[in-house]
């Protein structure tokens, strides 16, 4: 009679697969031990697979090292320029974990969320918000990229913060006869507390400019002056018509109102050139004294 012999051990057995039982139950390191080495073999061939020519081994350096797309405004890094892009299109220059309004930062997403759903704070510039994404700034950063993130960014023209305007404000700017739009314009474009919307600069000539696709251009001040007409007459008519309700009920006169909103329309649509000249002259005019020369 044959016997079968334990690789591992004195037990013996007539039957083979008894061995192969045994071995599977009560030899289960050696077992997993010898695949492993297995695996190591069909890993580690030859050698001269293993290490062919350095020039293969240690490529470029751009090759190792892959580029790195970090948005300008609030620093977060990432893989590909089209995640890059479309993240920069609607960046607010704020981390994840900060209020865009108050710019008070949070230790997780549910403080802030519960903060931004109370909607209690008070607008504040960016200028008060802490460095974002600070976990993204390396430690050999240089002189050029620190400049950028200490420096305030500047809005382009057309995405400025309006969370600073409030209603009471909005409502006075209404009442205000022919400087409603020109008010409108200074709290929006040059409020001394919020230097992030100051994207107009007077320089001369009757010349500006305006930051546009985060660069400066030059703009003829009377054209600038009709731009910010238009886009500001249409932007007070919609909250007129949004807010009506409430701003009748506050006014408690609807003659009034209706005013208000009539003289929007017709700077709106220049069915009266002397009243569109007037407010155009002292947005000029506003252009200039608040703005420094470059």
């Amino acid at each position: 009679m044959r016997l079968f012999k334990c690789n591992y051990c004195i037990y013996t057995s007539d039957r083979k697969y008894n061995i192969q039982k045994h071995t599977a139950r009560k030899h289960v390191y050696e077992l997993q031990k010898l695949q492993i080495l297995e695996n190591v073999q069909n890993v580690i061939p030859n050698i001269q697979n293993v290490i062919p020519n350095i020039q293969n081994v240690i490529p470029n350096v751009q090759n190792v090292i892959p580029n790195i797309f970090q948005c300008s405004k609030c620093n977060k890094i990432y893989k590909t320029v089209r995640h890059l892009h479309n993240h920069e299109s609607k960046c607010n220059k704020v981390d994840s974990l900060t209020c865009p309004k108050c710019m008070i930062s949070f230790s997780n997403r549910h403080n802030k969320n519960r903060h931004i759903k109370a909607d209690k704070c008070k607008a504040r510039s960016i200028i008060h918000a802490r460095t974002p994404n600070v976990q993204n700034i390396t430690n050999n950063i240089d002189n050029s990229v620190n400049k950028t993130i200490n420096n305030i960014q500047i809005n382009n023209f057309g995405s400025e913060r309006i969370d600073h305007i409030s209603h009471e404000e909005i409502k006075r700017i209404l009442l205000s006869g022919a400087n409603t739009i020109p008010l409108y314009i200074k709290q929006k474009h040059f409020h001394k507390d919020f230097p992030e919307n100051n994207n107009i600069k007077f320089t001369n000539d009757n010349k500006c400019h305006v930051m546009e696709d985060n660069s400066w251009n030059e703009k003829d001040l009377g054209l600038l002056s009709s731009n910010l007409i238009q886009k500001n007459s249409e932007v007070l008519l919609m909250y007129c018509d949004d807010n009506q309700i409430k701003l009748l009920n506050e006014i408690k006169n609807t003659e009034k109102y209706q005013h208000i909103r009539n003289k929007l329309f017709i700077v709106y649509n220049k069915t009266d050139n002397e009243k569109y000249n007037i407010v155009l002259t002292k947005i000029k005019e506003l252009i200039k004294n608040l703005q420094q020369q470059d």
